[in-house]
């Protein structure tokens, strides 16, 4: 505040106070703290990556100003902007200027956050630094008499929660002991703690408290008020109102405010109660009004997601028999219990399966736009990727579906900044609000009248590649999954594997192949009337029509109507994913990313969802085609035709357990539930025909070195002839010995699974036994604990390929887990102890 300012101030405010004796008094604190400052207001300069930190700062110094005129000088920066480069010099002249800078660059460009270090380098007022895990702008932070540095913040990372409380518990052990530390140097501790609750709650009654502390400790303008707790202070994790930010101790009386009813289904909402990053709840709040509508919301805060947090959510969820959660949304990034800082995941895994309900995650772009992501072939950033959808996964979440983006708000012409805020996207919003109402819905209605589509495969078309699917016998997966249904209560025959054949093959119900002779009089017919009104002024209906024709195309159709195939048991449907088009158009290629998928492949989804009404779909084996049609790599849109043509059906997804990289892809895309398959039981390959000869002819070798050297040439002649006509072309005995000893070893299937039916005691023992074949990390292999039992070093008989010794090795391990299976531990008899002493 400047000298003319304050006597402008003080001559229009004492018109209105009627003891003049304290007007004077307020005037003379008011001209000392001046006097003392030289007449000049705080220069403070903010650099963040938070849009709502930034919003209510300004929102707070412009009421501040006004109370007291040109108190304060603020200088804002947004970090997280992909053009903040232009500002460099504007931000280097305003951070040389300020008396104090705060420093928030988590996330932030590497390039942006050097620049910042060269700039705070040279500079002299105060650093505060908050978010970040640069250890060089730690490494300058200070305020008044308290440096981090001093506090050793690089080796304690005292930019994290712990760092802080352990500089609190320095500061209290202080306080009762009275050390050495100065009565200044502890206040400046203390608000240097204080500063990072404010900036972490972000509300604007927390920047203004901020504000205050600056202004009255480090302005010298002691006649501002006192500042307020950090919001963080007084509630950790808990139910908390969305509108009001109220808090509730305990579910029902939550309930009871809020309008509960006990006939509805149950909601839980997990999301931040803080508002840094950025301000979350808004979007939350939204969405739960609209889920409310039928569904019970109980709203949980977290102000951190680590710590006890994930106790205090137990604590809350089994304390209400009457509201039970039907499903879970977690707003939040990261895992659930553990973020960049650490924490316990397991702990919230342990947890999740208590609660034994969904956890789906609807997710916030905060790095992007809305247009930008609808424009975006990727869909979502790497760093939103991990964040927002792979980390949430371990936690077993589903239905990640981005909800919300950045939009700009008007310039701020005062401040030069630009600032953005979270705002929903509609058409999401819409589905996932849709899809929440399908899950509680299926958990909810009776077994009796669910109507399940399961869909198989028959790729490429025609009646010899019906029910396709990696490693399993789709036809008795389907028989015993049809009778597994059949006993929880679903309506339906149980129809058995041949009983389904006789339904599909011949030419009864397939897609078309190339010279296939179809009897349509099978297939269920669609009118093409009701696909025709769900096309009509879809942004992609030209190249649609460009691509495959006039509806109803001529893919799987005849006259007016689509075919459908597939039959109806009950209240399940049984049917065939409709082929790419390409086999029944030659010309048209298979990855061309802007292929869209034929009319009749559209028409079939939506035949399940608005003729056949399914509950839930449920993909048979791996894989199929939907996951792979066109649309954004992850983070879908309305646009991208795997989410569409799920469109608000759950969806369950069987997939072979060892190809975890396309079963991610389905899950993404298509929002599948995945439910792995195990691989069918395997057996080594051992070797045969010219391979078997090829090992009895080096077996003769050896034993012609002991007892007939002079063979010798004429056998290794014969054997590089031999390994010539296998096609091995390898000609060193050592190497080819170790080549024949892989191929033996090497697995194979025996046969196909059948899904839900378990390994035998022997195929599982094999399993087992193939398993430890191997080391894993720490865990030894059989084979290693048998050699290093026999005294020998294990890595150098490989590196040797001693494959008779190792041979001998792979024996003993196999006794060794026959006899733990057997006996259920493992124990000296059978000799097994005297054979690994042997040498």
């Amino acid at each position: 505040m400047t000298a003319a300012g304050a006597i402008l101030y003080f001559i229009r405010n004492a018109l209105h106070v009627r003891v003049i004796d304290k007007v004077f008094v307020y005037i003379l604190n008011v001209w000392g703290s001046m006097i003392l400052q030289g007449g000049i207001c705080l220069k403070l300069a903010v650099v963040t990556v938070s849009n709502a930190v930034l919003e209510d700062m300004i929102t707070a110094c412009d009421e501040i100003n006004k109370e007291w005129p040109e108190s304060l000088c603020l200088k804002l920066f947004l970090a997280g902007r992909s053009d903040a480069v232009r500002d460099y010099e504007d931000i280097e002249n305003s951070l040389s200027e300020a008396d104090i800078i705060i420093l928030d660059l988590m996330g932030a460009s590497r390039e942006f956050q050097t620049f910042i270090i060269r700039v705070c380098s040279k500079v002299s007022g105060d650093i505060i630094a908050i978010g970040g895990e640069n250890n060089n702008i730690r490494d300058m932070a200070r305020l008044g008499s308290f440096t981090l540095k001093d506090m050793g913040a690089k080796s304690m990372n005292l930019g994290g929660i712990k760092g802080f409380d352990y500089m609190t518990k320095i500061m209290d052990t202080a306080e009762r002991l009275g050390s050495a530390i100065s009565p200044v140097k502890l206040r400046d501790m203390r608000n240097y703690i204080c500063i990072r609750k404010y900036w972490r709650c972000a509300s604007k009654s927390d920047m203004q408290n901020l504000l205050y502390l600056l202004l009255r400790d480090y302005g010298n303008m002691k006649y501002i008020p006192t500042p307020g707790k950090p919001a963080s202070a007084i509630e950790e994790t808990g139910i908390c109102r969305l509108k009001d930010k109220k808090y509730y101790g305990s579910i029902e009386e939550y309930a009871d405010e809020n309008g509960f009813d006990e006939n509805k289904p149950t909601v839980v909402m997990l999301y931040y109660g803080h508002d840094y990053p950025n301000r979350t709840s808004k979007c939350v709040e939204q969405l739960a009004e609209r889920i409310a509508v039928f569904a019970n919301v109980i709203p949980i805060a977290f102000t951190t997601i680590s710590g006890s947090g994930i106790g205090i959510l137990k604590a809350i969820l089994n304390s209400s028999p009457k509201y039970k959660a039907d499903i879970i949304i977690n707003f939040m990034s990261f895992r659930l219990g553990a973020g960049p800082m650490g924490g316990d995941a397991d702990a919230a895994v342990e947890a999740l399966k208590e609660f034994n309900v969904p956890v789906m995650h609807p997710f916030f772009m905060s790095k992007r736009e809305i247009g930008q992501w609808r424009d975006s072939p990727q869909g979502v950033t790497p760093s939103e990727f991990l964040i927002s959808i792979m980390l949430p996964e371990l936690d077993g979440c589903i239905e990640t579906i981005p909800v919300g983006a950045m939009v700009k708000k008007e310039r701020e012409q005062k401040y030069n900044v630009e600032i953005s805020e979270l705002s929903l996207i509609p058409e999401r919003a819409d589905k996932i609000v849709k899809r929440v109402k399908k899950w509680l819905a299926l958990r909810s209605k009776p077994n009796k009248d669910k109507k399940i589509a399961l869909i198989c495969y028959n790729y490429p078309p025609g009646e010899d590649n019906l029910f396709g699917g990696a490693f399993l016998d789709t036809f008795k997966s389907l028989e015993n999954l049809l009778e597994i249904l059949y006993k929880e209560g679903y309506s339906l025959k149980r129809l058995t594997a041949e009983q389904l054949m006789e339904n599909f093959t011949a030419g009864r119900i397939a897609n078309w192949g190339k010279w296939m002779d179809i009897q349509t009089s099978n297939m269920i017919k669609y009118k093409k009337a009701k696909y025709q009104n769900f096309l009509s002024g879809k942004k992609w209906e030209k190249d649609m029509i460009k691509q495959w024709g006039k509806v109803p195309g001529n893919v799987m159709t005849e006259g007016e109507n689509f075919l459908i195939p597939g039959l109806i048991d009950g209240n399940v449907f049984i049917g065939l994913q409709p082929s790419r088009g390409i086999h029944e158009n030659i010309e048209k290629v298979y990855h061309d990313k802007n292929l869209l998928p034929h009319h009749q492949y559209i028409a079939f989804y939506k035949w399940i969802k608005e003729e056949f009404k399914a509950d839930i779909i449920v993909h048979v084996g791996t894989h199929g085609t939907l996951e792979f049609l066109k649309g954004k790599e992850c983070g879908m849109s309305g646009d991208c035709f795997p989410d569409m043509l799920v469109f608000d059906m759950p969806h369950a997804y069987l997939y072979y357990a060892g190809n975890p990289a396309e079963a991610m892809i389905a899950k993404r895309r298509s929002h599948a539930v995945m439910v792995s398959y195990q691989p069918p039981a395997f057996m080594e390959s051992g070797l045969y025909g010219e391979l078997s000869r090829l090992e009895d002819m080096i077996n003769e070798y050896h034993e012609a070195k002991r007892s007939d050297p002079d063979r010798c040439l004429d056998i290794m002649e014969n054997i590089k002839k031999a390994a010539k006509s296998a096609k091995i072309n390898i000609y060193d005995l050592q190497l080819l010995e170790r080549e024949l000893y892989r191929m033996k070893r090497s697995l194979v299937p025996r046969g196909l699974h059948v899904f839900g039916k378990p390994y035998t005691n022997k195929e599982a023992l094999d399993y087992m036994k193939f398993v430890l074949r191997y080391d894993h990390g720490k865990i030894k292999s059989l084979r290693r604990l048998a050699a290093e039992a026999k005294g020998l070093d294990y890595d150098i008989l490989l590196d040797k390929n001693d494959t008779a010794l190792l041979s001998k090795l792979d024996g003993l391990a196999s006794k060794i887990a026959e006899e733990f299976i057997n006996s259920d531990r493992f124990s000296p008899a059978h000799g097994i102890n005297d054979e690994l002493k042997k040498d």
